[in-house]
């Protein structure tokens, strides 16, 4: 739900800046480029600071209490924005809209990467991008059919509906557990072992012979084994910055959406209503084709987080960036010989490559951008290099998407072959920089960082990683019920051996 009220506050704009009474309203005093901008700068430039503290509460009050404060300013900025009087209103509800987008943003891939058992944790964690997707797919198909409201309050019902996916987002947090490592991080055991039961569905503490009990014992284990020996590390970013392996991770974090965001994706997703209007459609058919597009986005999410698990996270990245590359060289040179003409079948090719850019980009790049930024950060910095990664994505949104309006009104098709060089850059440097993370354990994705990591499985197999934990099966037979503090007990002599 988080990850939907995002992708919700960052499209509800698209549909708008095409409705008539929005236009009429905001749009209308000869300087529509430069309203534009700011509302998308507005709403970016909040998302960047709204990354930045979410760390501080998420690392301080959980991961929960920092969704629900995204909930409460977003449900604030639909109020505002359903109500704006004034486009300086707007603007400002914009910004607060922001907040709450960029802390739920950085917040929620954290969390679900946290609960996710390692083999299916691409896939879980994956679902942060598809819910984007499916919100855009909700809000392009209100904003086409609020398009049929003649009203002046039409543009505002987007807002409303808003602030109402802002209260649900609250509410689901009465029955979403807290992260299982951050409970362990602050102490509070008992609860993450009871977390770590419910996610594992082993409630039978009687059955210690039970797989998915054994795989509950043994990632506690392995959670409170890497925490303890974490604990004694220093933290902050100036930490990140004088350390070289985590200083690694800080340019993994920044390239993957260096890369994501030069692809061009939210200058196009902003826009897309926009820009299939410079094609000569009208205002339903652009709204129409809107919609398309988002599930075009969306059937390539489910081809990405099918692959990821199998294929790898930097490949996808890697062949995302050069494929969104080639998908945009092909759309700057239609829109060069044919935008603005009356060759129907030169204007319905360019059409055609927008569908095969969110196609290309929902396979490769969507998804696995948020799975890998998440996963290769220790728990004790999970937060602040997940926000690195974000403020990177807003920074490169802020430079590609604010001024993009204005730019395609200037110099049209060549602002792609701005965000096409970069693009390619990026994909080159990342098949050297970056590490692959597919199917390892977060604590094992440590090790590929150069990191010590306190308790290392050297087999797969869930059974043989716990009797490693327990010791001979003999231990086990003499200590019938092993529960969490018996478990970390071992530990502590299976880390103290291999130190």
């Amino acid at each position: 739900m988080g990850s939907f009220v995002f992708g919700y506050c960052n499209n509800s704009i698209a549909g708008s800046l095409v409705q008539t009474s929005f236009v009429e309203k905001f749009l209308s005093d000869g300087n529509a480029d430069s309203v534009v901008g700011g509302i998308m700068g507005a709403f970016l430039g909040g998302g960047l600071i709204g990354a930045v503290i979410q760390a501080p509460i998420s690392n301080r009050y959980g991961r929960r209490v920092a969704t629900g404060s995204a909930a409460l300013l977003t449900v604030l900025s639909g109020a505002l924005q359903a109500g704006s009087v004034h486009v300086a209103m707007f603007i400002v509800a914009r910004f607060i809209c922001g907040l709450g987008a960029g802390i739920v943003l950085t917040n929620c891939p954290v969390y679900m990467s946290e609960i996710a058992p390692p083999h299916i944790r691409g896939m879980l964690v994956g679902n942060h991008a598809i819910s984007i997707v499916y919100a855009y797919i909700f809000s392009s198909l209100m904003a086409l059919a609020f398009h049929f409201v003649d009203h002046p309050y039409q543009w505002r019902l987007q807002f409303v509906l808003l602030a109402f996916f802002g209260l649900v987002l609250l509410a689901s947090l009465a029955i979403l557990p807290e992260s299982p490592r951050w409970l362990c991080e602050v102490g509070r055991h008992d609860e993450a072992w009871q977390v770590l039961q419910q996610l594992h569905q082993s409630k039978d503490e009687d059955d210690p012979d039970h797989a998915s009990h054994r795989a509950a014992a043994g990632e506690m284990a392995q959670i409170k084994a890497q925490i303890e020996a974490e604990r004694s590390l220093p933290t902050g970013y100036l930490h990140i910055v004088r350390t070289p392996h985590l200083r690694h991770r800080a340019a993994c974090s920044i390239l993957t959406w260096v890369l994501g965001q030069s692809t061009g994706i939210l200058v196009i997703a902003n826009l897309t209503p926009t820009l299939f209007g410079q094609l000569g459609y009208t205002i339903t058919l652009q709204l129409g084709l809107s919609v398309v597009w988002t599930v075009c986005a969306v059937l390539g999410c489910f081809v990405n987080a099918a692959l990821m698990d199998r294929f790898g996270r930097v490949k996808l990245l890697v062949i995302g960036g050069y494929l969104c590359s080639a998908t945009l060289i092909f759309e700057s040179v239609l829109q060069k010989f044919y935008l603005n003409s009356t060759n129907t079948s030169g204007i319905n090719a360019a059409v055609a490559f927008y569908f095969l850019f969110i196609f290309v980009y929902g396979s490769t790049v969507d998804c696995v951008g948020y799975v890998y930024l998440s996963e290769i950060w220790p728990t004790h910095l999970r937060s602040e290099g997940t926000t690195i990664g974000i403020v990177s994505f807003f920074s490169c949104a802020i430079a590609y998407t604010s001024p993009a309006s204005t730019a395609f009104a200037t110099i049209g098709w060549k602002y792609y072959w701005v965000m096409i060089s970069v693009c390619i850059v990026a994909s080159t440097v990342a098949i050297f920089v970056c590490p692959e993370t597919a199917k390892l354990t977060l604590e094992e994705i440590n090790a590929k960082f150069g990191d010590d990591v306190a308790l290392q499985f050297p087999d797969a197999d869930a059974d043989a990683q716990l009797e490693l934990a327990l010791g001979s099966k003999s231990e086990k037979s003499a200590t019938p019920n092993p529960n969490p503090e018996q478990v970390e007990d071992r530990v502590e002599d299976v880390a103290v051996g291999e130190k």
